[in-house]
């Protein structure tokens, strides 16, 4: 992920893709599904001049410590 898409993500909300795929163009979200192929195929449908990131939002809230 590029540093702004991956900055974005650690800090949006997505309680409501929980357990989907979203794919992250823009800083924002491009695309979600349960399948890779179609999200990422939308996604770069929606944004053609970038390539697309893909993450999978946890089922859960989780705390990770350093």
């Amino acid at each position: 992920m590029t540093s702004k898409n991956y900055q974005w993500y650690t800090q949006a909300d997505l309680r409501q893709y929980r357990g989907e795929w979203i794919a992250i163009a823009s800083q924002q979200v491009a695309a979600h599904g349960q399948n890779t192929k179609k999200v990422l195929e939308e996604a770069k449908k929606k944004y053609p001049t970038e390539a697309p990131a893909l993450a999978k939002v946890p089922q859960e809230d989780i705390l990770v410590l350093g």
